[in-house]
């Protein structure tokens, strides 16, 4: 099978028709034909149900479109590691939080590459925490690195790993500010406190329940106006002045300088920051384990 004939099937599913397939792939639309039917050849089964119109994809074909996400993902990487190896280098996949990417990383990987001397190439994973600890249970990954708790049950999950502390992350209650150049949404203004949640199943939303959420809830009027896993957006949403929220101190640096964004100030425990660690995981199985040696070494060095 052609890692050719799985974009084509994918472009397919992207577009629906035959026409706006063959125009994406840059192929005539009988040429891009004759591959799906070659693709259905290799695999045995109808991708296509030719039989109405408009064009409609089999229940089978259906089912697997993950797989075949998937599989383009894995054959691509593959390639990858292959063509680095052979160059030389090794490639070196890391699994991060979305916020992690945008405030923590970038420097830690300036750092890595210049003493690496580029024998190796990184590849990020930025996902959210769940996420990005499955990659890297998975064997998806050479590299973890998260927000944990101090109590955190995650290094019990994977014994065989190795972690690094990389210092803390701080949550702070943040708002727009108002005319008078205090937060714009805060307690006590005889008004419903409007919050900008994460998601109860997700990481930072199963913390910020435990610690902060519910009990705002209980002693404050408060009206979730937005939830997401996504902090960038959470941010945005700040900015925008629709509610308060709970981010990364490390996040929001620039705007807090500038205030554009401005602390909740209270006396309530509720609104006090949350203080979570910061780990760098290690996977024991890495297809490099010499350049994960020197990644090791040169961020314990960071450390002292």
């Amino acid at each position: 099978m052609k890692q050719l004939w799985v974009e084509d099937f994918l472009a397919l599913v992207e577009t629906g028709s035959f026409s706006g397939a063959a125009a994406l792939r840059h192929v005539t639309q009988p040429a891009f034909s004759r591959r799906i039917q070659m693709l259905e050849h290799w695999l045995g089964v109808e991708l296509v149900d030719r039989r109405t119109q408009p064009m409609r994809l089999t229940a089978v074909a259906q089912r697997h479109i993950p797989a075949f996400r998937m599989l383009l993902r894995d054959m691509t990487q593959l390639r990858s590691r292959m063509q680095s190896e052979h160059n030389g280098s090794a490639r070196i996949v890391l699994a991060t939080q979305h916020s992690l990417t945008m405030a923590r990383l970038p420097s830690l990987l300036e750092h890595l590459m210049q003493r690496m001397n580029r024998s190796v190439d990184f590849s990020v994973r930025s996902e959210n925490r769940d996420e990005c600890v499955a990659l890297f249970m998975r064997g998806d990954a050479d590299l973890l690195l998260c927000m944990e708790e101090e109590n955190d049950a995650l290094y019990k999950l994977i014994p065989e790993s190795s972690r690094l502390p990389l210092g803390h992350e701080t949550l702070i209650p943040l708002s727009a500010p108002g005319p008078d150049g205090g937060a714009m949404h805060k307690p006590g203004t005889g008004r419903p406190l409007n919050l900008l949640a994460f998601p109860p199943d997700s990481f930072l939303g199963r913390i910020m329940y435990e610690h902060r959420f519910m009990t705002l809830l209980h002693h404050h009027n408060v009206e979730i106006v937005h939830e997401s896993v996504f902090l960038a957006g959470v941010k945005e949403m700040l900015l925008a002045g629709l509610g308060m929220a709970w981010l990364p101190e490390s996040l929001v640096q620039r705007e807090l300088k500038s205030g554009a964004l401005v602390l909740v100030d209270s006396p309530e425990d509720v609104f006090k920051p949350l203080t979570l660690q910061l780990g760098l995981y290690r996977s024991a199985r890495s297809t490099y384990p010499e350049a994960m040696d020197r990644i090791w070494s040169i961020v314990g060095e960071l450390k002292k």
